[in-house]
């Protein structure tokens, strides 16, 4: 029982109470003081007092019979407040969740109607036993097949507002600097709350399904997922305590030069594979750099995400800089891998791929 209703269950006992009395003739009242009297001596004072107002009282004929022609105030104002009680809206509970960057959110309750802003992250709510609850997503998530099925409302750097407005989405699911500034303006300015999902590492998977699952209200049915998922990263290589000798230069894109920091589960894969991100030291999911400064840290191995024909090109244009090792001793390898750059819990089985890739790398 809450606060709220032990005070309201004492309004009603004592309004109860005194109604009783005040309506009781002095006989009645009479008597109650005496049986007090006898039983309870700890109220032998004031049930005294009360004994010879009463007795004063009896003098009066009338007033030996007669009742309370009205209710007392304190009557009146006891069932004022239960009628207050009985029609104020009820307080729905509210539910508060910690994402990844460890911003708390509150919502009336567990999220019922979820619009995913990311690949991964839709992949990370299915995973959690939230994919039902999804209503929209943007393009790319491919990831399970159910996901296929939900409606498209754009991808991380531009929505279809109106859309977005009619389906009253209980929260927003984004990845953090890997949605527009400009998208996260807008749902700001739509009052629209927004959970961030953030992964550093492989291990850090399993703990964001986990958070998911207690926004979406399914933390039951995702233990065992996030189990799985737990043992699965286990089994992974492990990551060196020290920074490995093979310097390895990961590119997403070439003009501009995107790449991945270390708030890219890539950067941990490279690790535990004996690599070691030359742009690890930025804190970043994709920052974008500059040629001169990859010649500066002279990768070994250049990873090319692209298809054959675009990673041909690459190659012609990286052959001018002939004083980067990866370039002189012909180390610029095609490394097409959606799982690892969705960071959905899919990621963590195509380590194994990235990692037979660079042991062929000359040390």
């Amino acid at each position: 029982m809450s606060m709220q209703e032990w005070l309201v269950a004492a309004c009603v006992i004592a309004a109860a109470i005194y109604a009783a009395w005040s309506l009781a003739g002095l006989n009645v009242q009479r008597r109650l003081v005496e049986f007090g009297l006898r039983r309870l001596p700890l109220l032998h004072r004031p049930l005294q007092a009360l004994r010879t107002r009463l007795s004063a009282a009896s003098g009066c004929k009338a007033c030996s019979t007669q009742k309370s022609s009205a209710p007392s105030v304190v009557v009146l104002l006891s069932f004022g407040l239960i009628g207050l009680w009985l029609s104020a809206p009820v307080t729905a509970a509210t539910l508060q969740v910690t994402d990844d960057t460890g911003a708390v959110l509150t919502l009336k309750g567990p999220a019922l109607r979820i619009v995913s802003l990311s690949p991964g992250a839709t992949e990370m709510l299915f995973a959690a036993g939230a994919g039902h609850k999804i209503v929209a997503t943007v393009r790319g998530a491919d990831v399970p097949e159910a996901a296929k099925r939900i409606e498209r409302i754009g991808d991380a750097n531009a929505l279809v507002y109106p859309r977005l407005q009619a389906l009253k989405p209980d929260v927003i699911v984004a990845w953090k600097d890997l949605t527009n500034e400009l998208v996260i303006q807008s749902l700001n300015k739509l009052k629209l709350p927004i959970y961030y999902v953030s992964v550093r590492t492989l291990a850090d998977i399993p703990r964001s399904v986990e958070r998911l699952s207690v926004l979406a209200g399914t933390s039951t049915s995702a233990a065992a997922a996030v189990r799985e998922l737990d043992a699965r990263v286990a089994k992974l290589p492990k990551a060196p305590s020290k920074p490995a000798p093979l310097a390895v230069f990961y590119m997403m894109l070439d003009s501009p030069l995107y790449t991945v920091g270390s708030r890219h589960v890539m950067s941990d894969a490279i690790a535990r594979c004996g690599g070691r991100n030359i742009y690890a030291d930025i804190d970043f999911p994709a920052p974008i750099v500059e040629f001169k400064d990859i010649k500066k840290r002279n990768p070994d191995v250049i990873l090319m995400e692209a298809q054959p024909i675009t990673a041909r090109d690459w190659r012609e244009r990286w052959s001018q800089f002939s004083e980067v090792k990866a370039v002189a001793n012909r180390q610029l390898l095609p490394f097409v891998e959606p799982r690892l750059n969705r960071m959905g819990p899919s990621a963590i089985d195509a380590v194994d791929g990235l990692c037979k890739l660079l042991r062929n790398v000359p040390r």
